[in-house]
């Protein structure tokens, strides 16, 4: 990008406004600059000084390929009104930026429509950084399933992931249906706990895929070989499981799924940057995790899901699938809000909220969001460098509090139902 598109760039961060200090900045880093660290025996993304420098640079760290963007971006207007909310939280009334000054929150961004009607940076960061996702990839990896449907490259989610990616055999997952592994229920035997100095299940697949510890691809996965249940009847989170659809994605089109989401999905949406995906030592894409992209264009991908798949006037991806993936009341009985997990429910990668109306999220460690209800075309977007990689339940009330707020406020609805 020429030097004055930066400065253009960094003025609309800017000119979002000022707010109070960020929390932990001191802690965080800001002293050094918030750094990054780099590679080595003693590297860890749980380390706090480095935490929001890692979580921006991880193309910097780590194995990136591209993911190409158009030559023409899809513009995003803005609000001449930066959106003003109040919710009550154990009893008190804060604003947006009181959630900023008592949350990690690295960015937050809030569309309407093509809108955006708030944006904020923290911690020194802009615009221009591209944030980790974590496991918001996840659901990516679910809308290139769908879009590989649609083009007969899978002829049936009730295939055997096996036939598109034989070299599964042996482990957990051979029995396994495609929609098993988007739904998370091949049945398999995984902890995704991750636990400081642990040698845990998710801990090695990490180390064995963008870490590169290991030669990648499907030998990440042989160690996976007990079953918990049967396929199809038991929900458990797994980060293995999606990095089993991302293999039998990649078998399906023959080709790497980095390409394969530039040329179907950050393309046609209209991403104003190249994004990157962290690969392990085989060229894999590490599919559980690993994107990294600007704010705007998670934003952008928010709002493709927000028109159930279509953008630019092009249905980019099938809307039937999306709802079989987004709808509440199209999930079996264990994958409802409320069964799945105490709370949300789970459907195609994507987390789905207890109300009437459909609302779903993207979710990756310590903190990312990204979170749709198509009805109102609200689109919330939520970067964080969070002291523990899963959220705590007090950060994930308030922050629930925070979108019924902001969802109401701009024409939605947080219906939670009994």
């Amino acid at each position: 990008m020429p030097r004055r598109g930066r400065i253009a760039l960094l003025g609309l961060a800017l000119a979002a406004g000022s707010a109070a200090a960020a929390p932990d900045e001191e802690r965080l880093g800001k002293a050094d600059g918030y750094p990054f660290e780099r590679l080595g025996p003693h590297f860890s993304l749980l380390t706090e000084r480095t935490k929001i420098g890692n979580f921006t640079n991880m193309e910097r760290i780590f194995w990136p390929r591209e993911i190409a963007a158009p030559a023409e971006a899809r513009p995003l207007a803005r609000s001449p009104e930066p959106l003003s909310v109040k919710y009550v939280y154990q009893g008190k009334t804060y604003t947006i930026e009181d959630l900023l000054s008592r949350q990690r929150i690295t960015g937050l961004l809030v569309l309407k429509d093509d809108t955006i009607v708030y944006e904020r940076y923290q911690y020194d960061r802009s615009a221009a950084d591209r944030f980790a996702s974590f496991s918001m990839a996840k659901t990516v990896v679910a809308l290139l399933v769908g879009i590989a449907l649609h083009e007969g490259r899978i002829a049936s989610l009730e295939d055997a992931a096996l036939k598109y990616a034989p070299e599964l055999r042996g482990t957990a997952y051979a029995g396994a249906s495609i929609r098993d592994l988007l739904r998370m229920s091949s049945g398999a035997r995984w902890s995704d706990k991750v636990v400081a100095g642990e040698d845990t299940d998710v801990a090695r697949l990490a180390a064995d895929t963008y870490f590169r510890r290991a030669a990648g691809g499907a030998s990440s996965l042989r160690r996976v070989r007990e079953a918990a249940a049967p396929p199809g009847t038991l929900f458990n989170y797994s980060s293995a499981e999606t990095f089993a659809l991302g293999l039998a994605l990649r078998g399906a089109i023959g080709g790497d799924l980095t390409a394969y989401a530039a040329e179907k999905l950050w393309k046609p949406l209209g991403a104003e940057s190249p994004a990157s995906w962290l690969t392990d030592w085989a060229g894999v894409e590490a599919s559980n995790c690993c994107i990294n992209a600007r704010l705007r264009d998670y934003a952008r991908l928010g709002l493709l899901l927000a028109h159930d798949g279509e953008a630019g006037g092009r249905q980019i991806v099938p809307r039937e699938f999306l709802l079989d993936a987004t709808e509440r009341e199209r999930q079996p009985e264990y994958l409802k809000p409320r069964r799945a997990t105490g709370y949300f429910g789970y459907g195609y990668q994507v987390w789905l909220y207890p109300f009437s109306t459909r609302t779903f999220q993207a979710r990756g460690l310590f903190g990312q969001e990204l979170i749709v209800q198509p009805s109102s075309r609200v689109v919330v977007v939520i970067t964080s460098a969070l002291q523990t990689p899963d959220m705590p339940s007090d950060i994930m009330v308030e922050r629930n509090t925070f979108l019924g707020s902001v969802l109401t406020a701009l024409g939605g609805k947080a219906d939670v139902y009994r």
